[in-house]
């Protein structure tokens, strides 16, 4: 009688922990003498590994590795009532093609907003946490998401509404493994811990959001109830919902510095709903209005006639509103510029809102994206001989060349030199190459007059694989506009 108050004292702890009346339920009809991880809810569906228990649950890295067989299990009634589940075999994912991208553990898609993030074992034995975007049918080398990783464990990444979810038991939380939320407004670079309800004092090491609706909540990979591995919950706790990030926005069309009038934009969503439609003035100007930043928008430009053509060299630039005094553009007073792109001409052009919002930092989003984002293209390219990191008197000439159809002075912002290499050689040497090389372009940017506090440079390793070997020995300096 004793051991089952105890038993009951903790499960009202439990639940009562996060807040009054949240739920807290096992998955009974899925939950066996195995471990079983949650991969992902679809929203009728839960996809989950069973992976024979062993003492060295969730302690190993090893067990992270472990295949196991997946499931799918279809909600029959209620949050915690399924049928039977189902095997099934989960797409493979290798890091054949990803230098220095250890055996990957697991692997989240946000589909709408094309990015992925996997966790992916170091040659330290911890598993760390990277982001790649999708980039035409392929996707980019992943980039290391160095804000959230840490010297222990982070598994498990999962998708809500672009934030990403988690597990860690290296950040500080209730206690060993927790579920962390990172935002895409941190740039994916701080966390939190879930609230208690899904987070307790045991492991914790997979989360996904149910349903935004009265009943919904997560369903959670967990050790608890002093349980000896990991079992398949419910709990009914919610996030409260946090209203949409959203900017004030303005359109600016020019070419050969002459407005752009009787331009039309349509900015809308990708399910193809219009949010906004506006047309340039004789400024060659537009205010959009406040548009939301977290959803994946779709922006054509096109003018608005139907019959002419936006001129080859034409510029998009993109306008936020400001509210300090005297802030803004000279020309536009209240409107500071954030962003820029490049028309090449035709009827109409395409670009992804996305890079305004958090993910401003990362690659642009496809290779379709008929836009040239200035952060991201770039402007000029020298390429070097195998193994050579100076760069040339021709390439320097051409360099100086360059810069002189550049006005740059008077404009915010500052040139940013990125070195690569080819995929032959030493993983390390081939990073310290790029690195040398992208060096000796940014002594050159200075030998030709930008101020050193006007440079920045380094070096990427061996370049994607795309065209030829010598193509991908190369330093690419981008213009980045700071619009301050």
């Amino acid at each position: 009688m004793m051991r089952l108050f105890a038993f009951l004292l903790g499960w009202v702890w439990l639940a009562g922990a996060a807040q009054e009346g949240t739920v807290l339920e096992p998955l009974t009809s899925l939950n066996t003498p195995n471990d079983e991880v949650i991969l992902g809810w679809d929203g009728h569906s839960l996809f989950y590994r069973s992976i024979p228990r062993a003492s060295d649950t969730a302690k190993s890295g090893l067990w992270f590795l472990t295949p196991g067989q997946e499931y799918a299990a279809e909600l029959q009634k209620g949050w915690t009532g399924f049928t039977p589940a189902d095997p099934m075999n989960l797409r493979a994912w290798s890091a054949a093609d990803w230098p220095g991208i250890g055996p990957i553990q697991h692997v989240a898609i946000d589909a709408e907003r094309g990015v992925l993030v996997l966790s992916a074992q170091q040659p330290a034995g911890d598993f760390d946490l990277f982001m790649a975007q999708r980039d035409g049918d392929s996707w980019t080398v992943p980039v290391a998401l160095t804000g959230l990783n840490t010297s222990k464990d982070e598994v498990f990444p999962n998708f809500e509404q672009g934030a990403l979810l988690f597990a860690s038991n290296g950040h500080d939380g209730p206690g060993g493994f927790d579920v962390f939320q990172s935002a895409r407004s941190t740039h994916y670079q701080s966390c939190l811990p879930l609230p208690i309800g899904v987070n307790t004092s045991g492991d914790e090491l997979a989360a996904v959001p149910v349903s935004k609706s009265a009943g919904g909540g997560y369903y959670v990979s967990a050790v608890r109830m002093n349980g000896s591995g990991v079992d398949l919950w419910w709990t009914s706790l919610q996030r409260p919902d946090t209203p949409a990030s959203s900017k004030a926005l303005a359109a600016e069309l020019v070419h050969r510095r002459e407005p752009v009038q009787g331009a039309q934009m349509e900015v809308k969503r990708r399910s193809g709903e219009v949010l906004v439609q506006k047309t340039t003035d004789v400024q060659g100007r537009m205010e959009l209005g406040a548009v939301a930043l977290d959803a994946a928008l779709e922006v054509t430009v096109s003018m608005a006639d139907g019959r002419s053509e936006l001129a080859d060299g034409t510029i998009c630039h993109i306008y936020e509103r400001c509210s300090s005094p005297n802030c803004g553009e000279g020309h536009w007073p209240g409107w500071k510029r954030v962003r820029s792109y490049r028309i090449e001409g035709g009827k109409a052009f395409v670009f992804d809102l996305l890079p305004l919002d958090a993910l401003a930092r990362w690659p642009r989003p496809s290779s379709l994206d008929g836009a040239i984002w200035q952060s991201n293209a770039p402007a000029w390219v020298a390429y070097f001989p195998s193994s050579e990191s100076a760069l040339d008197a021709t390439s320097e000439d051409a360099l100086r060349q360059w810069l002189r159809t550049h006005e740059w002075e008077q404009l915010p912002g500052y040139f940013e030199a990125i070195g690569y290499t080819d995929a032959r050689g030493e993983v390390v040497r081939n990073q310290l190459l790029s690195e040398q090389r992208a060096a000796s372009t940014a002594a050159a940017l200075e030998r030709a007059g930008v101020p050193a506090h006007r440079v920045k440079w380094s070096g990427h390793g061996v370049a994607p694989a795309v065209g030829k070997e010598m193509e991908q020995r190369r330093v690419e300096v981008r213009w980045v506009a700071t619009g301050r």
